[in-house]
């Protein structure tokens, strides 16, 4: 059974999401897995192992590593990976939950 992932949410541009006066907290794996996947290795100092650089993979001709980095990293966040694919318009398409 999928885990709900609550957390701070985030505007769209990345800040902090406040309403009257207070942090605003929501269902938020959607936003964890975009984080993992724009971020590169080395952008959380905290963990600088953490973050798929999907950026990297853009002149790749084969897209098996990118999918092979997608499923470790939601793996080793928690996430139980079903999907991980890219449709005919290069869109990453996954089914991946919170254990």
């Amino acid at each position: 059974m999928a885990k709900e992932m609550n957390d701070l949410l985030l505007t769209e541009n990345e800040d902090v999401a406040i309403a009257w006066g207070d942090f605003v907290v929501g269902e938020s794996t959607a936003r964890h897995q975009q984080q993992l996947l724009m971020n590169n290795k080395g952008d959380y100092k905290e963990n600088t192992t953490v973050g798929v650089g999907v950026f990297r993979y853009i002149d790749d001709e084969d897209f098996r590593g990118l999918i092979r980095a997608v499923q470790q990293e939601y793996t080793r966040d928690g996430m139980e990976t079903a999907v991980v694919r890219l449709d005919t318009n290069g869109t990453i398409e996954c089914n991946a939950n919170y254990r």
